[in-house]
């Protein structure tokens, strides 16, 4: 699968760190975006620990897969109905969860530390997608916004049984307590989806520091205007901080390029060589 790609983080108009992380690898085709939380600094080791733990676990896990006599080790069940890549994928944000949540426990400077996860990994023509917390993957195909993920939070919990709608969900002021995240317990439950891919697809994956300052119509006009994947994380972190700016914000935007962009770009490089 040809995959262009932008990644950016920012700390914001009012944070003092970055407790954001993300993860990028072209060659494994995983992206990652994770948001601390937790006192001093350790939300920004958590959310550390998340992409780390997950990325290199994921690509481990990958390895042996490919190795016939080699022994699969899963944390946590394999679920049948879905990919074995994303069943590793799964189980490296499992471990990453347990490594973060004794971390937590061990060292009194780490408490109560936790972090989102969001993580996007794409084999196949299919895009694999698993998620804790409220940080957002959302794909834009054909002109039309979609959210992929569900966010785990106490006002999405009362929209699902309808409490409140999503436009009261969006100005509450408890949007920003979550009912799950990664280091919070010892065992956390991932949420997964695997979706067809379709040439000229974007693909975000970002940090609620964009979507509680950016509304969903505002980021589809800039992927709409947009011309490539680097505009787009450029304008919608502009966005972010011209609208208050209040959390760090943190933006991966893939786009799934066609067999012929990428031979028609080839020959445009070898004409000028």
């Amino acid at each position: 699968m040809a995959i262009e790609f932008s990644a950016k983080t920012d700390v914001g108009n009012v944070r003092t760190n970055n407790e954001d992380s993300l993860f990028t690898d072209r060659e494994l085709e995983l992206y990652i975006v994770a948001d601390g939380m937790g006192g001093h600094n350790s939300g920004e080791v958590a959310s550390r620990m998340a992409c780390e733990i997950t990325s290199k676990n994921f690509k481990d896990s990958l390895t042996r897969s490919k190795k016939s006599d080699a022994t699969q080790v899963m944390y946590g069940e394999n679920n049948p109905n879905i990919s074995q890549a994303a069943n590793h994928l799964i189980s490296a944000i499992r471990l990453a969860n347990r490594v973060i949540y004794e971390a937590s426990q061990g060292y009194s400077q780490n408490q109560g530390m936790g972090t989102t996860l969001v993580a996007l990994h794409s084999e196949d023509n299919h895009y694999h997608i698993a998620w804790v917390g409220d940080s957002r993957i959302y794909l834009f195909r054909h002109g039309h916004l979609q959210q992929l993920t569900v966010d785990h939070s106490l006002v999405q919990e009362q929209v699902d049984k309808g409490l409140i709608s999503s436009a009261d969900a969006e100005q509450s002021e408890f949007k920003n307590i979550l009912t799950r995240a990664l280091g919070t317990s010892e065992d956390v439950k991932v949420d997964t989806a695997e979706i067809e891919a379709f040439d000229d697809d974007y693909l975000l994956l970002c940090s609620d520091g964009l979507t509680r300052m950016v509304p969903d119509d505002k980021i589809s006009e800039i992927l709409k205007s947009a011309e490539n994947c680097e505009e787009i994380t450029t304008k919608l972190i502009e966005l972010a901080k011209e609208a208050g700016g209040r959390d760090n914000i943190t933006v991966i935007i893939l786009q799934k390029k066609s067999e012929n962009f990428w031979k028609k770009f080839l020959k445009s490089v070898a004409k000028t060589v």
